[in-house]
């Protein structure tokens, strides 16, 4: 079975070593300019956006995972290169919600499994199979992450079900314990007409 990102398919690189990926801070994403930098990481693993002038376009979750794999480093305005604690820092501020996101990101990388942007602010996530390829394998699964503790309308949680029901995709919702450890349940309905 092919895997998603092998440690040999993206360099494993270091503030030291002047090859590293450098991707910039913006607003509220993360940018790598370099066209060919922007191709590597998107090729292999299917991170981020790739934009119509060939730069690409990470969100805090794929940014910190790469990060944490050494794949790239995140400089601010100042061109200075921003440590990981920072970066977690700005992004947990930057973005509510944002550690437990993280960790379901994380997870499900982790695991093997393409993470891609989902529809809604709710539904975070849509989750392709194993060795899947974007634009050619569709996703078969939209995960919804919530911290422990972290309440939801019900009547919104069955608009949600009903609407990824519609699409026929699957619904996990993804809880995250206050270890970080994440545990996924299928949702299939909450009210019968």
């Amino acid at each position: 079975m092919n895997e998603i990102l092998d440690d040999k398919e993206l360099p494993n690189k270091n503030k030291k070593n002047p090859s590293v990926i450098q991707a910039k801070f913006r607003e509220d994403s993360i940018l790598v300019e370099d066209h060919q930098d922007a191709r590597i990481i998107y090729d292999n693993g299917f991170y981020g956006m790739l934009n119509k002038d060939k730069t690409l376009t990470l969100n805090f979750e794929e940014t910190l995972h790469l990060y944490e794999r050494g794949v790239i480093n995140i400089l601010n305005e100042s061109g200075i290169v921003l440590s990981i604690s920072e970066c977690s820092t700005l992004f947990s501020k930057k973005e509510k919600g944002f550690w437990s996101d993280y960790l379901v990101y994380k997870d499900l990388r982790n695991r093997g499994y393409i993470i891609n942007r989902g529809i809604s602010k709710l539904v975070k996530y849509r989750l392709y199979p194993r060795g899947a390829k974007i634009g050619k394998t569709p996703s078969k699964t939209m995960i919804v992450p919530l911290a422990e503790g972290q309440t939801i309308n019900l009547e919104e949680l069955d608009k949600i079900v009903v609407q990824i029901q519609s699409i026929k995709k699957e619904l996990l919702i993804a809880c995250v314990d206050r270890l970080g450890d994440v545990s996924y349940y299928e949702l299939q309905a909450l009210f019968t007409s």
